[in-house]
């Protein structure tokens, strides 16, 4: 499964694991919804089908905290997030993969636009200086030990930020913006 791993848009595979990650996501989403539905019904998730008995204890004691059911809104609400955009990555995948973000090599690493986390995460051979922590953290990126980089939103405003760090440039020597695709102008409404 490449539910946690970078998934980036040259893979001639990416299009299969992001389906992948939204199989997984759409499954947990129908796990939670059975749960909950046998929760109303019964008062306890004990007796679920495809729930263990620890298991089912765990999440009773959940309500027993204060929440209404085992699994909250704010799970669903991720996992829609979630779905809507690994949808939104699949479709530009399949259809137009000259408006995927691309990724570089540069002195010490590289740049990976990881499509299944949304993030651009800079990948360095030995960990920065503290004057480059601190180039990095003034542009937003942000460490995530998880992931074992620095990381960002996936947007455009990202590289822009990536263009004022030095050390991070293409091998090159170009401007991490300029090896992205170019954002349609919107055009003004008539007024």
């Amino acid at each position: 499964m490449s539910y946690n791993y970078v998934i980036q848009s040259t893979d001639p595979k990416a299009v299969d694991m992001l389906k992948e990650n939204l199989s997984h996501v759409k499954s947990n989403n129908e796990y939670m919804q059975k749960v909950n539905d046998h929760y109303k019904e019964h008062g306890t998730v004990v007796g679920c089908p495809g729930v263990d008995d620890e298991t089912a204890e765990k999440l009773n004691s959940r309500v027993k905290d204060g929440q209404e059911t085992p699994y909250p809104g704010s799970f669903f609400k991720q996992n829609y997030e979630t779905m809507r955009r690994l949808q939104s990555n699949i479709d530009r995948v399949e259809q137009k993969p000259e408006t995927l973000f691309k990724g570089w090599q540069f002195e010490g690493g590289k740049a990976v636009a990881n499509l299944a986390n949304n993030r651009l995460q800079l990948l360095f051979n030995e960990k920065p200086n503290e004057q480059q922590r601190n180039m990095l953290k003034q542009n937003g990126f942000k460490w995530a030990p998880t992931a074992e980089a620095w990381q960002r939103p996936l947007d455009p405003k990202t590289f822009a930020a990536a263009d004022k760090i030095s050390f991070i440039r293409p091998a090159d020597g170009r401007k991490p913006s300029d090896m992205q695709p170019k954002q349609p102008q919107r055009s003004a409404p008539e007024r």
